[in-house]
């Protein structure tokens, strides 16, 4: 072939070579146009200009920022491009200013390597999206980065997993409360309460032997009753005693995603940090006929399960499908949380009469009686008794305490009996 067509042929072929590789990075921003998903596409590009040479790894929900506060990395935020975050308090309990960022791009020092972490939020028509890109020398580093921080902050360590409007954030508030539950507090029969205790304590020994056995290493426990009764006590005190990894799920409503999407990332979750306690409360707000079936799936996940204890709540149990409540494999204790006897409502009160002797002249004698004025109370609307009293005893210091709590019991009495309102006019 003569020199100049040679010459020719190779102009050619670079130039569609390169119309080619034109339209291969064009491709997906082209074709997602103003799509969510372009977002991240267009973030890599960008990020690519940036690394140069250096390889990139991409990643979602890094939590690169516990990983330093576990004292296993440095971090340190650039101020090109200026990152974008928010400042608030953390409330009482936490009273100081927490920082939440949003965009963020960081320099981080992890086992005498340098690495850049590229953080980006945006909202999506789904809600809202996240990425996280790992610049690193090499693509092992970036990669050993991504799996050593999941590793390290999976489990939620001193916090509680709480499961809301689609996703996980973990709550150290809940967990201090947890911590602050103890069943020394809880009045119960002396009988359910050793049986809770036992039962649970018991089941997380006996892994070895469930297996030797060929049982499903998993329990499952509801505990029933009307509200104030102590069902939320025992799960908290439980939680604290058994001293394993915990969630809760506070909500299943998404704007766009069903419930049977959030049951799947509730027991993904769950199942990744087994042995754990996974906590319903108010399971018959859960679960409904929409969602039902695909709930009991995962509930009777056999394998899937193991080392799985589900602790759910219910203050209307007749609410919930009797495929829930009559089938043993789904929940195999069910304890009620009735109205406290007589005997149990002297035993609460005296703990507050112990409490408040000294400074409201309450004699133990007196106590009784008082117990006896509140029948039909639950734990919290006596507590509520104590707490409306000692404020009526507080405008008027020259009444006897007695006095003011049997008058007070006789106020709640009539406030609890709805049914006695008038009937409606003709």
């Amino acid at each position: 072939m003569p020199l100049a067509n040679l010459v020719w042929h190779c102009f050619v072929y670079k130039v569609l070579t390169m119309k080619e590789d034109a339209m291969h990075e064009d491709l997906f921003i082209d074709s997602l146009g103003e799509n969510d998903a372009a977002m991240p596409v267009c973030a890599l590009r960008r990020l690519t200009e940036f690394a140069g040479h250096k390889p990139i790894a991409t990643t979602r929900e890094l939590d690169v920022e516990r990983f330093a506060q576990m004292e296993l990395c440095r971090l340190t935020p650039m101020a090109v491009p200026q990152p974008d975050f928010y400042r608030y308090w953390g409330g009482e309990e936490f009273d100081r200013l927490y920082t939440q960022y949003n965009q963020v791009v960081w320099q981080v020092e992890w086992e005498g390597n340098d690495l850049t972490v590229v953080h980006i939020e945006w909202t999506s028509s789904c809600g809202g999206d996240e990425r996280d890109w790992v610049i690193a020398d090499s693509l092992e580093i970036a990669e050993s980065f991504i799996l050593e921080v999941s590793r390290k902050t999976h489990a939620p360590g001193n916090a509680i997993l709480v499961f809301s409007g689609g996703s996980w954030q973990r709550s150290e508030s809940l967990y201090q409360a947890t911590q602050s539950a103890t069943f020394d507090d809880l009045i119960l029969a002396e009988d359910l309460k050793s049986a809770i205790r036992l039962d649970f304590a018991n089941f997380l020994k006996s892994e070895d032997r469930y297996d030797r056995l060929g049982i499903s290493w998993r329990r499952g426990a509801l505990f029933i009753g009307p509200p104030g009764n102590g069902k939320t006590h025992c799960v908290r005190a439980l939680i604290k005693e058994l001293g394993v990894s915990s969630l809760y799920v506070q909500s299943l409503s998404h704007q766009y995603y069903t419930a049977e999407q959030m049951w799947r990332k509730v027991f993904a979750r769950a199942r990744g940090l087994r042995p754990c306690v996974l906590v319903l409360e108010d399971l018959d707000a859960l679960v409904d006929d929409k969602n039902r079936s695909f709930f009991l799936n995962q509930l009777d996940g056999l394998e899937q399960n193991h080392g799985l204890i589900v602790l759910a709540t219910t203050n209307h149990p007749e609410r919930i499908d009797s495929a829930i409540m009559d089938r043993p494999s789904r929940f195999d204790r069910k304890y009620h949380f009735d109205l406290p006897t007589q005997i149990e409502r002297t035993s609460y009160l005296l703990i507050w009469q112990r409490r408040l002797a000294s400074e409201i002249g309450w004699a133990e004698s007196e106590v009784q009686p008082a117990a006896e004025a509140c029948e039909g109370f639950s734990f919290a609307y006596m507590k509520e008794l104590i707490i409306s009293s000692v404020m009526q005893w507080m405008g008027d210091e020259s009444r006897h305490f007695k006095d003011v709590i049997e008058a007070q019991a006789a106020v709640l009495q009539k406030q609890m009996r709805t049914d006695k309102s008038p009937p409606p006019s003709k």
